[in-house]
């Protein structure tokens, strides 16, 4: 899927039925990194390819500008893309790595302490809750398509804790008449766009 303008970053801008934000995250050299795992799951409603802008905020970054704090990729039907938000010295995550330097992967680098922050998700799709119709089936490129979880990693101890992903922040609904068959895609009548994130 092409897009008309190139995407370096949020601008802050957007329905809040195209965000999802996760309220903690965390690097500290020689201490713990955040890792996000974003995966698309090909659900009957998902279009195959979806763009995402994930990025960190409140953490300066290398660079330290809207390119520099976001990976921006589209995720096709059954990928699953690994983000990480790491020290820029980090030792071993990091640009000489060639685990690290394959399209699924992208690197959010930050300055060389510790740095305390959130991630904010949005879709590149701006009208995330309007269809296209493939087949018959009314299909969707949105967040609440996608799979996404997340951890806040501290290597020497293998330990951690999870990062919560809250979803749809403006709690919206897709409504439908009761007598709307919501259980027979092959119909077309699909339960719709969703909420949040699965």
């Amino acid at each position: 899927m092409a897009w008309a303008l190139e995407v370096t970053g949020m601008n802050g801008v957007g329905s809040k039925d195209r965000r999802v934000i996760s309220p903690y995250a965390q690097v500290v050299p020689d201490d713990s990194y955040t890792f996000i795992g974003v995966s698309h799951p090909s659900l009957t409603t998902a279009l195959t390819q979806i763009g995402v802008i994930l990025e960190v905020r409140n953490m300066t970054t290398i660079p330290n500008n809207s390119a520099g704090r976001a990976a921006v990729f589209t995720i096709g039907a059954g990928e699953t893309h690994r983000i990480f938000v790491v020290n820029v010295g980090h030792s071993t995550i990091n640009l000489s790595n060639a685990s690290f330097t394959d399209s699924l992967s992208h690197l959010i680098f930050t300055q060389n302490t510790a740095q305390f922050g959130n991630i904010s998700a949005m879709s590149v799709n701006q009208h995330p809750l309007n269809a296209t119709t493939v087949r018959g089936v009314r299909k969707y490129a949105n967040l609440s398509q996608l799979s996404m979880w997340g951890v806040v990693f501290i290597p020497a101890s293998s330990t951690g804790f999870a990062m919560e992903f809250v979803g749809d922040a403006q709690d919206s609904t897709v409504s439908y008449p009761s007598s709307r068959n919501r259980l027979r895609p092959e119909s077309g009548l699909t339960s719709g766009a969703g909420r949040g994130v699965n």
